[in-house]
């Protein structure tokens, strides 16, 4: 049996994407709690500026994750080698 081969690599870009996404959906979570907990509290507008702050990051995050998962097309996939339809694969399990 051979090793399957990956081609990851410790791309400082990639990382930071997929970290700044992660961030910005966090960022999304706690400020669309806090507008919620603002609205219910009479603080219309600060609940209105937290409401945009959590759309804004909510649409950055997407941009983010849509930029690293372009830089990921064609690469390998990161599934074991028994979930793969390769023909070469499908003999190992025999």
């Amino acid at each position: 049996m051979s090793e399957p081969k990956t081609t990851y690599s410790d791309d400082p870009s990639a990382e930071f994407l997929a970290t700044a996404g992660l961030l910005t959906m966090l960022g999304t979570v706690v400020s669309g709690v806090i507008a919620l907990v603002s609205l219910g509290a009479g603080h219309a507008m600060s609940a209105a500026i937290l409401g945009t702050v959590a759309m804004l990051s909510f649409a950055l995050s997407l941009v983010l994750f849509s930029i690293d998962s372009k830089r990921s097309e064609g690469g390998a996939l990161p599934f074991p080698s028994w979930l793969r339809t390769e023909p070469d694969t499908a003999v190992e399990i025999a």
